[in-house]
């Protein structure tokens, strides 16, 4: 196995190998750039199939399977959502994620589209910014309060 380059030797290697380490910079920046500009819509994608989810565990004869594809469902959320810029949403989802572990078809309706709609506030409604993040806190505070409640073991 090659042996790996110190970080500072890194730059020296690629303007050795005949590339400007500043250019290359810019090209990852302009490549993170890119690709953030598409964070909105990813995260509109997975809030649609989690509602799209939701909209199938809530009707009378849901399954097991359609609690687990909800439950997917906010999982996928609850790993990207930081990174798309949407912190509270990955809180809710992971709130909704502990929910979901602990109800079975048909069970807390209510405190489960209660998570859905705040994950869709979250990203629409709510926005970015200190905030944004003060009003979500709150939510999240009260849902995992609620989620813990629904959850203790007695």
């Amino acid at each position: 196995m090659a042996p790996v380059a110190p970080v500072g030797d890194a730059a020296v290697a690629a303007s050795d190998a005949g590339h400007d380490p500043d250019e290359l910079g810019d090209r990852a920046e302009a490549a993170v750039e890119d690709l953030s500009s598409r964070f909105d819509a990813w995260m509109q994608a997975d809030l649609d199939r989690l509602k799209s989810a939701w909209g199938a565990a809530k009707t009378s004869g849901a399954s097991h399977a359609d609690y687990k594809l909800l439950e997917t469902c906010a999982h996928n959320i609850r790993g990207v959502a930081t990174s798309y810029g949407y912190p509270a949403v990955s809180r809710l989802c992971g709130s909704l994620c502990r929910l979901l572990s602990e109800t079975e078809p048909g069970e807390n309706s209510a405190l489960i589209n209660l998570h859905v709609e705040a994950c869709m506030a979250a990203f629409g409604s709510i926005g970015r910014g200190d905030a944004a993040q003060s009003v979500a806190n709150a939510v999240c505070d009260a849902l995992e309060e609620r989620v813990a409640v629904k959850t203790a073991k007695t």
